[in-house]
């Protein structure tokens, strides 16, 4: 055999093992997959326009006692970071679709949902158990100085990897990141509004605990809470 055929075969087998270390990769995200819980499918239409949603959306920060759908919460969580085509495409832009977000989402008070945290798949479009039954410690985390924040039945937290994206000399990369996780924040909001909910923004949390309670890898933090609930 030639050395061309060599360096081919070479070649291949690299490959090869490439597409074995992606998909185990790709396998072992966070959570156990046996916990797996499968969403109501998002609705694409009907809603209202999304001139109307810009003109109402407010800064909530008082909910009612009433618990939110788990319809509800499916269709947030979608909103945020949902799969739109066959090509992995997400509701939110990513630059070069590196897509480095991570929705969480803290159920107090869902119907059909065990208290706890969860983590949303966009692929599949469910959530995977991060853990089930007593979450005060995350809502404390969550709501750092904003003890209004607890009252919310449901806490969605977005989390970006910022070393996702390669360093460029000069260039911190990292900001690519934070404009994405804000796109995916406004695109929660502006659904909150469709469905006649409350919510707001907010960056008043407890970071690290977040991070640590989370157990978020090295390279990932915790960068917006939004609070979601049925308005008072």
């Amino acid at each position: 055999m030639n050395k061309l055929g060599i360096i081919a075969i070479i070649g291949l087998a690299f490959l090869e093992m490439a597409a074995v270390a992606v998909s185990e990769n790709i396998g072992s995200s966070k959570g156990d997959a046996s916990k797996m819980i499968k969403l109501p499918e998002p609705r694409t239409d009907g809603g209202i326009a999304v001139e109307k949603a810009l003109n109402e959306r407010r800064s909530i920060r008082s909910f009612g006692k009433e618990g939110l759908a788990l319809e509800a919460v499916s269709q947030l969580l979608w909103a945020a970071q949902g799969v739109t085509d066959d090509q992995g495409h997400r509701t939110a832009p990513s630059a070069v679709a590196r897509y480095p977000l991570q929705v969480y989402l803290l159920a107090g008070n869902v119907t059909d949902l065990p208290s706890g945290v969860y983590r949303y798949s966009p692929q599949g479009h469910s959530l995977t158990v991060v853990m089930q039954g007593n979450i005060d410690d995350y809502y404390n985390a969550a709501a750092g100085f904003e003890a209004w924040l607890k009252t919310a039945p449901a806490i969605f937290i977005i989390t970006g990897a910022i070393d996702s994206f390669d360093q460029m000399p000069g260039q911190d990369m990292s900001r690519w990141v934070y404009v994405e996780a804000g796109a995916a924040a406004e695109n929660l909001l502006l659904e909150v509004v469709s469905l006649d909910l409350a919510s707001t923004y907010t960056a008043g949390f407890n970071a690290n605990q977040t991070e640590k309670l989370l157990e978020l890898p090295e390279g990932e933090v915790p960068i917006g809470v939004l609070p979601v609930g049925r308005k008072a």
